[in-house]
């Protein structure tokens, strides 16, 4: 039962060995992920600017509607008061 010296240590050696790539493996995997973090943050921050803009765009819209709201209110009470004019004034009668 003679064991070599040389032996225990070249165990130790594999087992390094092993330990080292795994944990290299590792490192790209994080790598890998970091690149995918950073790739996700980009996108994230186009949809919140695509967010940004398309709530502008609502309230304009909002905004363009009440406008046109407006000038129909006000298109018919000048209407109105043309024709209560030319009714007081007998325009069909002239």
């Amino acid at each position: 039962m003679s064991t070599r010296p040389d032996h225990g240590l070249e165990s130790v050696r594999e087992s390094l060995d092993r330990l080292l790539g795994k944990v290299e493996a590792m490192t790209t995997a994080l790598d890998d992920q970091n690149e995918k973090l950073v790739r996700l943050a980009e996108r994230t921050a186009t949809l919140e600017q695509l967010g940004q803009e398309t709530k502008q765009v609502v309230e304009a819209w909002t905004a363009a509607k009440g406008s046109l709201r407006f000038m129909k209110w006000l298109a018919g009470l000048i209407a109105a008061v043309a024709g209560t004019i030319a009714a007081i004034k007998g325009w069909p009668h002239k």
